[in-house]
This record gives structure tokens, C-alpha cells and sequence, in this order.
């Protein structure tokens, strides 16, 4: 099992955003800069997350993304769902099979229940937690290129 390289810059961009002003509007090209991605995929990974509702597209001479709803309300659940799909990860044999042992029930329910754990610890976890993090690291903030993320008002709870 493997998570595309889409998620993660999903997440990157997310982050970039949620360390902005509120309501600024931002260029895809600005964000694949200050986090060295590739412009054109991260530009087809903003369109997923604008269809998915956590942004909000602009078009024109000032174009650009704003975030559409706050860093704190956007799980990393709901990213991912929103990038990979919601195809379960575990497809069992048994479909193909045309069997009912019991084993094959076994197999399926534990990796339905390690799906579901895994999921439900990213539900856990969102954008603003993250920022936070990054925020008490200078580590992490370097390397998420956020140097401005302390003074800016959307990290501020409300």
C-alpha cells in the first residue's frame, strides 16, 4: 500500500496555505515555488481539493486559490479521500474466488479493521495541527519553507 505523491503534495500546499493571510488568494505557481513541486501536478492536485470543497478557485488576471474553510476543519482523512478516492484498500480474494471460508472473512475483516484504524487516525489530525507543529519547530518550518507562519491570523484559534 502506498499513498500517491499526490497526497503529500496536497498536504504541503494545505500547509503553505493555512500559514497565509485569511481569504488570500494565491498562485499554484507561487506555492510549487516556496515548496519546490512540480507547478503542473500540484496544479491538478488543487483542482481535486477545490472540487473536494477545501479550496476555492479564482479565475483570471488575479487568480489563484483561497482556502474555503478553515485550516482546522480540514482533516487529513478528508484529503486523502479527496486525492486517493475511497476505494477500500483491501480487495479479498474471495470475490474472485466465489468461496465462503471463513478464513477469507478473517482476512478481510482485519484488513477492513486496520483501514479503518488508520483512517481513523488521520481523522484525527488537521491542517491547523500540523501548522502548529511546524510553528514550535524551526526544523520543520525551514523545511516546510513557513517562516511566516507565526504572525500570521489564520493560525489563531477563534
Amino acid at each position: 500500500m502506498q499513498f500517491s505523491t499526490g497526497c503529500e503534495y496536497a498536504i504541503h500546499g494545505l500547509l503553505f496555505m493555512a500559514t497565509r493571510q485569511e481569504d488570500e488568494i494565491i498562485l499554484v505557481s507561487d506555492i510549487a515555488k516556496a515548496q519546490n513541486l512540480p507547478e503542473s501536478y500540484l496544479a491538478k492536485v488543487f483542482q481535486l481539493l477545490a472540487k473536494a470543497g477545501f479550496l476555492k478557485s479564482f479565475r483570471g488576471a488575479r487568480g489563484g486559490y483561497a482556502l474555503a474553510m478553515p485550516p482546522d476543519k480540514i482533516t487529513l482523512r478528508d484529503v486523502t479521500l479527496a486525492i486517493e478516492g475511497s476505494t477500500p484498500l483491501f480487495k479479498p480474494l474471495s470475490n474472485k474466488r466465489n468461496c465462503d471460508f471463513a478464513a477469507d472473512c478473517l482476512i478481510r475483516e482485519t484488513f477492513v479493521r486496520a483501514e479503518k484504524l488508520m483512517f481513523d487516525e488521520l481523522e484525527k489530525v488537521t491542517i491547523q495541527n500540523m501548522v502548529d507543529k511546524a510553528c514550535n519547530s524551526p526544523e520543520r518550518l525551514e523545511w516546510l519553507n513557513l517562516a511566516n507562519c507565526k504572525e500570521t491570523p489564520s493560525i489563531n484559534k477563534e
